[in-house]
Formats: C-alpha cells, sequence, structure tokens
C-alpha cells in the first residue's frame, strides 16, 4: 500500500517569511529561487518517517512531471515526485479565477478527486499540504493547511506525519 503527500510549493515550501529573505543573496537555478530550508527539512522529515511519495498539487505542476522531477532531482530534495494532478478547468477560466475566492471552486479538490480516481487505488494514506483551504469536505481530514507567512513548519509536519501514519489525535 501506498502513502501520497498531495504538495503545494507557494505558502509551503516558498514562505512570505522566506520570499523577504531571497531579496538578500538567495539562492537561484533554472527553476527559480530555490525554497525555504526549514520548510524542505519539514518535508524531509515527514518523508522520512513515513515513506510517502509526492504528488504535486501546485500551480508549479505548470511545468510537467518531467520538469518538477528534474527540478526535485536538481535541488536534491527529500522524496520522490511520482506525479502531477491534472487540471480539471481550463487554463483560460483558472486564470480569470480570483485567488482570493478560489475556496469556493474547490479547485485543487477536485484535482486531487480526479487524481485518486486514476491512479490511487494503491494509497492506503494520503495528506494534502497547502496554505489554501480549496477542497472537498471529504479531504479535511487530510488536510494539513500551512501558515502562508512561514511555510511548512514542525507542528504541520507533524500533523501530517500522524495522518500518513493513521495517527489519531488521540493516540490510536
Amino acid at each position: 500500500m501506498q502513502k501520497i503527500i498531495f504538495l503545494d510549493i507557494d505558502g509551503v515550501l516558498n514562505s512570505e517569511r522566506w520570499h523577504t529573505e531571497m531579496t538578500k543573496n538567495a539562492p537561484k537555478d533554472r527553476f527559480g529561487y530555490e525554497f525555504d530550508p526549514t520548510a524542505v527539512s519539514n518535508l524531509a522529515k515527514i518523508v522520512e518517517e513515513t515513506e510517502a511519495d509526492i504528488v504535486i498539487s501546485s500551480s508549479w505542476k505548470c511545468f510537467g512531471l518531467d520538469g518538477m522531477q528534474e527540478m526535485w532531482e536538481t535541488r536534491n530534495l527529500p522524496g520522490e515526485v511520482i506525479g502531477i494532478t491534472p487540471n480539471t478547468i481550463s487554463d483560460e477560466l483558472q486564470l480569470s479565477i480570483d485567488i482570493d475566492g478560489i475556496e469556493d471552486y474547490n479547485l485543487r479538490g477536485r484535482e486531487i478527486d480526479e487524481w485518486m480516481r486514476r491512479f490511487g487505488e494503491d494509497v492506503s494514506q494520503y495528506v494534502i499540504i497547502d496554505d489554501i483551504d480549496c477542497f472537498l469536505s471529504g479531504q479535511q481530514n487530510h488536510l494539513v493547511l500551512t501558515d502562508p507567512r512561514i511555510g511548512l513548519n514542525d507542528l504541520d509536519a507533524t500533523k501530517a506525519i500522524m495522518i500518513l501514519n493513521g495517527i489519531t489525535n488521540d493516540g490510536k
């Protein structure tokens, strides 16, 4: 059985705090500025303690699966990117949606639902790590909502590990 991390990037691995710091001698490669090392370290902790694979649900998936896998390898990021979620709406509609109203569309939730329908028959546990709640009601117990100002922190990582390892708040 497989464990999956549905991963957003901006607001998770790219935090507002890190973005502010990046303007001062920021490491950069052909993909842009490198990600917040603290958030990357927390992602590594999740991957190490759960052996989960990664599916990119972020708008960064516009680079395609090969591009995301290449970036992961180039940057020596933790885990293995095994997929990207499909686009459930046209690019034109996506560009016209106000980011502040994105929750109303449940876009990423629908895309994750579609990925699970297509590829998720062997998935035993999954977690969604994102800074915007645009998910379906049945996905809420799988959601780790990050603060975009600080990105993926220790508490978020602990919650993700508990979800992926099937541990409830009462220790079961």
